[in-house]
């Protein structure tokens, strides 16, 4: 009598909550059609998307989760896991190994560590309905117990009860049941939902669903997808070890970010913890995450740059980072890199749609960077203006908008509190600026803006004729020029090299930098390559963040700076040494994707580092592998003009 009541209950509030979405989306009636299509087809089905746990497998609409769990049984103690997620700076208690994620999350695999076991758990979605198979593979003196948590996330409406050995979830959309194969018993645990509980000495599967499944079915169902999914990695040919990696990078980091009804892709789950959740978004990364998406996943790549794109501050330019709560860092950017990875979506995706519902945005961004961070050289600098979080304002907010947060080239660098500036005319900020232009402006001519075509493209002139005093003849390279003291900085970095992307040197000058620098063993060659300082600073050796350590949006943007130039045998080892770093640290680890690597020992993390030098599930990470995929040529041909 309770359920049947409450059926009627739930169904009449599914008509207000309706008619209350309606009402949001009359008052928003600004989103194309287009976007709407696309966050309708990111949340529809089964998907791991809370971001506190891989282990959470939630339906939508609807928010539905069910969550795997282990419990200790050892005498004499109370043991529960809880959340689980792969990447972290700070100890924790378990371990996640990624091995799969396919493009539409429809199949997964990982491998979950905690408490001296060792479990295989693998998904699968057919239609509305999710199976999931547990694997013991090793276990401790007292097998745990496998616990299915259930709950409705983010304040989603509906009642959750435990109908026997089942559990049976009434929700606006539709009503859920969730089973196992095995036999269930009494654990009694301080949870605030109805769970299951199965002692875990053999395979168990869980699945959703009226209709009653056998083990050798759910296994078989999982079989199925595996098998669906290793054919689609088999499509990438030589490529596809790398491409799968590029999945789980991506993959196993998409998360649905309540707040603005949409899916989202951060840089790691552990970042989102570290920000107060649900979500943070930071600005290049978010950027490089769409554009390694539109490898596999159109809608998701269209989501992420936009997400972004759209985070703009009230001054108008795409801050640093934007957090749950629509807080961000009012008082700087980050490196302009989003106009041309939007064009590069574009260009696997030429829906004119998209370029539409950004250009705005990013035109406000390029402008911000002309009205706060140019010097009257034309010559630009990284900043940070005084509003905005805790360190706005100062050199250290400055060094986190240039994203080489301790970088040894802005050491000694005061910082002007008048100009809001550091004092130094930065050569990747003023190359990557013009690329922005570049790109921009091809943008404004596919959609016929020609004014404001011609205004960028004649902005990308001016910043390219004060980018060409940047160059020193004596060393052969271009330097960051101190602005309080009138002279080049001797102290370099792989940005740079960034001029190589705008086509600003010679083939002369291009030559005496790879071959004098970038391919020198005592700045940037070598086996591991490129360390975000040269080793022949001091502090190299440190190897702690951006002090010597190998950063892949950084080999990222000089390679396809090298695209530009007729460097065969370099950008080919550039390709070979940064893909071979990726999954050579995947392989050892089980599946990490490093948010930086050692550029002495080529690790990820030394055993004998600290936590904190290194996520070791950072989505970015996978950008390493994501230059030989470009170079394969399924990205097509970046930095090329699409407008005619």
């Amino acid at each position: 009598m309770l359920l049947n009541s409450f059926s009627k209950n739930i169904k009449a509030l599914g008509l207000s909550i309706c008619f209350s979405l309606t009402g949001m989306l009359v008052n928003a009636q600004t989103l194309p059609k287009e976007y709407v299509a696309i966050q309708e087809k990111l949340t529809n089905g089964w998907h791991t998307y809370n971001h506190s746990s891989v282990l959470s497998h939630v339906f939508m609409p609807g928010s539905f989760s069910v969550k795997l769990s282990l419990k200790s049984n050892h005498p004499g103690a109370y043991g529960y896991m809880g959340d689980a997620y792969p990447s972290t700076k700070v100890p924790r208690a378990e371990n996640v190994f990624p091995i799969a994620y396919s493009a539409d999350g429809s199949y997964t695999d990982m491998i979950l560590e905690w408490d001296g076991n060792k479990v295989q758990v693998q998904s699968a979605t057919l239609g509305n309905n999710l199976v999931l198979l547990a694997t013991p593979l090793e276990t401790s003196s007292m097998p745990p117990n496998l616990i299915v948590e259930t709950g409705m996330l983010w304040n989603a409406p509906g009642m959750i009860q435990k109908i026997g050995s089942k559990i049976v979830a009434q929700l606006p959309v539709q009503p859920i049941e969730i089973k196992g194969t095995a036999t269930t018993e009494n654990t009694f645990l301080a949870l605030n939902a109805p769970y299951l509980s199965y002692p875990f000495t053999g395979q168990i599967g869980i699945y959703s669903g009226s209709e009653t499944k056998t083990l050798d079915q759910i296994k078989r169902i999982i079989d199925g997808k595996k098998a669906e999914y290793e054919t689609a990695m088999l499509a990438f040919k030589n490529q596809a070890e790398t491409v799968n990696i590029i999945h789980n990078a991506i993959g196993w980091n998409t998360i649905y970010d309540p707040l603005n009804k949409r899916v989202i892709t951060p840089v790691s789950r552990y970042w989102n913890e570290s920000f107060g959740g649900p979500f943070v978004l930071f600005n290049w990364d978010t950027f490089f995450g769409a554009y390694m998406s539109a490898l596999f996943n159109k809608e998701l790549a269209f989501s992420n740059a936009i997400a972004i794109s759209k985070s703009l501050t009230p001054d108008g330019c795409i801050p640093n980072y934007t957090v749950g709560g629509d807080k961000a860092s009012g008082d700087r950017s980050q490196p302009p890199v989003g106009s041309t990875i939007v064009r590069e979506i574009y260009r696997k995706y030429p829906e004119k749609w998209f370029l539409q519902y950004v250009f705005k945005d990013l035109l406000s961004n390029n402008r911000w960077f002309l009205n706060f961070r140019n010097t009257k050289e034309n010559r630009l600098c990284w900043g940070s203006n005084k509003i905005g979080d805790a360190s706005a304002n100062t050199w250290q907010a400055a060094a986190y908008e240039s994203g080489l947060d301790n970088a040894p080239m802005y050491d000694g660098v005061p910082f002007n509190f008048k100009t809001h500036q550091m004092e130094l005319a930065d050569v990747g900020l003023q190359s990557l600026y013009i690329m922005d232009c570049q790109s921009l402006a091809d943008i404004a001519n596919i959609l016929g803006e020609k004014a404001i075509a011609k205004e960028l493209t004649d902005r990308a002139q001016m910043f390219k004729k004060a980018l060409a005093t940047m160059w020193d003849d004596k060393s052969g390279q271009y330097l960051n020029y101190r602005t309080d003291k009138k002279e080049f900085s001797s102290i370099t970095a792989p940005t740079t090299f960034y001029p190589l992307l705008v086509n600003a040197p010679t083939a002369k000058q291009a030559n005496a930098m790879v071959k004098n620098h970038l391919q020198n063993p005592l700045e940037y060659g070598g086996d591991y390559i490129l360390p975000a300082s040269p080793k022949n600073l001091p502090s190299f050796v440190e190897q702690n963040y951006w002090r010597g350590r190998v950063w892949a949006p950084l080999n990222m943007l000089v390679y396809l700076g090298l695209r530009q130039y007729n460097f065969p045998e370099y950008k080919a080892e550039l390709v070979t040494k940064s893909n071979k770093m990726l999954v050579d640290n995947y392989k050892r680890t089980g599946g990490y994707v490093f948010e930086n690597y050692n550029g002495i020992s080529g690790l990820g993390r030394n055993a004998d580092e600290k936590l904190d030098k290194s996520d070791n599930f950072y989505s970015w990470g996978a950008l390493l592998g994501f230059i030989s995929v470009i170079d394969a040529g399924y990205m097509g041909q970046p930095l090329k003009q699409i407008s005619k």
